[in-house]
């Protein structure tokens, strides 16, 4: 009851999504905020928004080298984008499920053993209850 989701993104859309978001980082960086926009719109297309935004915490933390305009740092984030595609470096989403599904998870469940006690062997029929359709039956 209440199992997490555990999505692995395929390696070759990781490898897309990380070269766009590269490009949407140093377009940023060189002030074009349309151009920085449309690539994260593209890359939100092959991951969810929530992954990009993960990326991008990670790049700003120092998880995942900076790219850069200059061929060195451009060098070393085509790199993280080889090792996505390449498998050896994966991103993994993990969801946890909601209250409300918990919740509809127990109600199930009850229902559930209810039908398990009712359909045991050995228990008396139950008795009909009052005609509620009725005035004056209960």
């Amino acid at each position: 009851m209440g199992r997490a989701r555990v999505t692995r993104f395929d390696g070759a859309a990781l490898a897309d999504c990380l070269y766009l978001i590269g490009q949407a980082w140093v377009k940023l960086e060189a002030g074009d905020d349309a151009g920085m926009s449309e690539d994260l719109a593209a890359a939100e297309r092959l991951a969810p928004p929530g992954a990009v935004k993960a990326v991008l915490c990670m790049i700003g933390s120092g998880e995942l080298p900076a790219p850069g305009s200059d061929p060195a740092a451009m060098d070393t984030w085509l790199e993280a984008c080889r090792m996505a595609g390449a498998g050896d470096l994966a991103l993994i989403r993990i969801m946890l499920p909601s209250a409300a599904e918990l919740a509809r998870e127990e109600h199930e469940a009850f229902l559930r053993r209810l039908d398990q006690i009712a359909a045991a062997p050995g228990l008396p029929p139950a008795e009909p209850g009052p005609d509620l359709s009725k005035p004056g039956s209960a």
